[in-house]
């Protein structure tokens, strides 16, 4: 299968500019996940490519086939939607087999072919039953087995799991790859969950007003974030932003701002210097926060801050910590953030004060102004980063 390709896309809505100037390829076999919050322009993009609306300006090509004027039917496009889209009076089976009929199959392909695809799904069981019969499990899965009895040019999802419970959505998950990996097509997700799109993406296009902020693996956005909106909006917990300035300190420098005062990895001096005196954010993620005995790199009073527990909430893999920063010298009060931490926080560490060792070697800053990356492209990509959990050794506890 060739590449889908995406030139320069724009869909306009009277005044409003839904899609503005997106562009982007997807591999034979590529997994493309779009994320961001509701409003961004993710779902009207994938509508432009499944030709559920027609293009303002810009090019989307199947291989070498321009199919801006194909009507969606003949774009040989497998989607999923939300709500699924299953037809209420129609059997299982017949759901599976309406792609396959509408497209006049033969009887003995649809015959062999729907429950080949049920059973794939673990619903091969299910094909006599009409949807009111089904769990919203079952539901998602006989939208599933459609699209798998289908041999598309191009697998569209549309928020698929956003119906389904905690449970049911790792599985749901599980049975997309399984489709995926099936067909080795190119494919396009849609959600808002940065988790999901994790979990599920080759690569991820992270949008936002219309305009696709940045795309890459998942390891590429959570380390090297292009500016503040992509690395706010990939980790969880969110990432903590300091409003702050840097400072020339003899040979180095430094940021200071919100009562504190970090030293800049000597690797990044001589980028920075440009920015001496200027305000920039500071960008610090709350696993590499770490107790001071417990860090894997040396702390000193430089690279040490100090907060005051406000809650400890337990997680399946350890604690999230809320703190705040100590109140200032006029009694402003301290600046909150975040920490979390592989291991189960007490309850009695609240309100107190507590040391945390600060990874200056993975902090980013951005352009208090444009919000871009100062760093982006001074670090290498690590491998396997995990965005939703804590870094500190089992045992470790803050102290």
């Amino acid at each position: 299968m060739n590449a889908i390709t995406v030139d320069n896309l724009v869909k306009q809505f009277a005044e409003k500019r839904a899609v503005d100037g997106v562009s982007f390829e997807i591999a034979a076999g590529e997994l493309l996940v779009l994320v961001g919050p509701s409003g961004c322009g993710k779902t009207t993009t994938l509508r432009l490519l499944a030709g559920l609306e027609p293009v303002t300006s810009g090019e989307i090509r199947f291989g070498e086939r321009l199919v801006n004027e194909i009507r969606p039917r003949d774009r040989n496009i497998a989607m999923v939607f939300q709500d699924y889209a299953i037809l209420p009076h129609m059997t299982v089976f017949e759901n599976i087999a309406y792609g396959l009929r509408s497209r006049r199959t033969p009887r003995a392909e649809v015959r062999t072919g729907v429950p080949a695809a049920a059973a794939t799904f673990r619903i091969d069981h299910l094909l006599a039953r009409k949807p009111r019969q089904l769990s919203g499990g079952e539901r998602q899965r006989v939208a599933l087995s459609r699209a798998m009895v289908r041999d598309a040019a191009l697998y569209l999802y549309d928020e698929p799991l956003s119906n389904l419970d905690a449970q049911l959505r790792y599985q749901a998950r599980e049975d997309i790859l399984t489709l995926h990996r099936e067909k080795r097509r190119p494919t396009v997700y849609v959600t808002h969950d940065q988790s999901e799109a994790m979990a599920l993406g080759d690569r991820i296009a992270v949008m936002n007003a219309g305009r696709i902020q940045q795309i890459g693996t998942g390891a590429q956005l959570y380390d090297h974030p292009a500016n503040l909106f992509v690395a706010y909006f990939i980790g969880t917990p969110s990432i903590n932003l300091f409003d702050m300035v840097v400072r020339g300190d003899g040979d180095g420098l430094v940021v200071e701002g919100a009562g504190l005062r970090l030293p800049l990895d000597p690797s990044v001096t001589e980028r920075l210097r440009r920015h001496v005196d200027r305000p920039v954010k500071l960008g610090v993620r709350p696993e590499h926060l770490h107790v001071p005995r417990m860090a894997p790199f040396e702390v000193t009073e430089d690279n040490t801050v100090h907060g005051v527990v406000n809650l400890v909430e337990p997680t399946s893999s350890g604690s999230t910590v809320y703190l705040s920063l100590p109140e200032g010298p006029g009694g402003e009060e301290g600046q909150d953030f975040v920490a979390t931490f592989k291991v189960r926080v007490p309850s009695s560490y609240l309100d107190q004060e507590i040391p945390l060792g600060v990874d200056m070697a993975k902090v980013h800053l951005f352009d208090a102004e444009s919000g871009a990356s100062l760093l982006a492209a001074e670090r290498p990509v690590t491998a396997g980063a995990n965005p939703s959990s804590g870094q500190e050794a089992a045992g470790a506890v803050p102290g």
